[in-house]
């Protein structure tokens, strides 16, 4: 299944995380939360899956789909989620293969 990851270098990944935990349990547009622990969240984005995971130093995303127009859609509006939430640290997400 073709996918994408980036890594935020942050001190506080595990802040975001917790507050993505909390934002995507109320299911925003539709999403599902499939699991969720202390360090790693994983989110159903309908045609893709969504997972967040923090490091001592980095905030993790991964997202993948089937269909490479899914995938560039839905990396495209987790990137934009997790933007405004960082937006005061300045986090700017760069999608690479993974």
């Amino acid at each position: 299944m073709p996918a994408l990851e980036a890594h935020l270098d942050t001190p506080r990944a595990d802040r975001y995380l917790a507050q993505l935990t909390s934002h995507m349990g109320h299911g925003p547009g539709g999403l599902k939360i499939l699991s969720t622990s202390a360090d790693e969240l994983v989110i159903d984005l309908g045609p893709a899956t969504w997972s967040i995971r923090a490091t001592a130093g980095q905030l993790i995303l991964r997202v993948q789909a089937d269909d490479p127009t899914d995938l560039e859609q839905q990396s495209a509006r987790v990137a934009h989620r997790v933007e405004q939430i960082a937006r005061r640290d300045g986090l700017q997400i760069t999608w690479r293969p993974a």
